[in-house]
């Protein structure tokens, strides 16, 4: 049997048999649906981007039209107190009259003070208490022997909480131990170590 040359080897290699060609085609129809497909997705998740960013931006002016409104809210019921203070001013700079404009100030005081309840804005209770650092705000010092370390002695700034939360630290003066070497020279002079300030700041 006569070899077959390369030229007859490379057209009979060429030659795709029915069934082979049926296919192919089928693949080649397979592909192009997914590649429709795979467009149609990447055309729905731009959508879907842009959808997104402009929900963000509409959430973020949504979120500063809310927080200017509780603003604005809070302001309209400050401004009657200011209201207030402007008569007692103006009555004391009509009539010279300090006693009403003392009893103007009180009403304004007590106005405020009603305003703070109804916001839930509380004073801190400090004088006597352990000092804690997560409410107070420690600015002095004094050395004792007669009391426990770390007492709150003196506010100096009262502080202010809302619910639970912390709006102000109280700033304070706190007891403290003398150090050993402090009691040492103490003991040496045959007196108690006499009182010293130490500021913490």
């Amino acid at each position: 049997m006569p070899e077959e040359s390369t030229e007859q080897k490379t057209q009979r290699a060429g030659k795709v048999a029915p069934e082979e060609q049926a296919e192919l085609e089928g693949l080649r129809t397979q592909l192009a649906e997914r590649e429709q497909r795979l467009a149609t997705y990447l055309d729905r998740l731009q959508h879907l981007q842009a959808d997104f960013a402009n929900y963000k931006k509409r959430v973020a002016r949504e979120q500063q039209a809310y927080q200017q409104a509780v603003e604005d809210q809070l302001l309209r019921a400050i401004l009657p107190i200011y209201d207030n203070f402007e008569r007692a001013f103006r009555t004391l700079a009509k009539n010279n009259d300090k006693d009403s404009f003392i009893e103007g100030l009180e009403q304004v005081y007590s106005q405020f003070n009603a305003f703070l309840q109804q916001q839930e804005i509380r004073p801190l209770e400090v004088l006597g208490q352990p000092f804690d650092p997560a409410w107070h705000e420690a600015l002095m010092s004094v050395e004792t022997e007669t009391e426990k370390a770390n007492i709150i002695i003196e506010e100096f700034e009262r502080g202010y909480r809302r619910g639970e939360r912390l709006l102000r630290p109280s700033r304070v003066k706190v007891t403290r131990q003398p150090t050993p070497a402090e009691q040492r020279q103490g003991d040496s002079q045959g007196h108690p170590v006499a009182e010293e300030e130490q500021s913490d700041g």
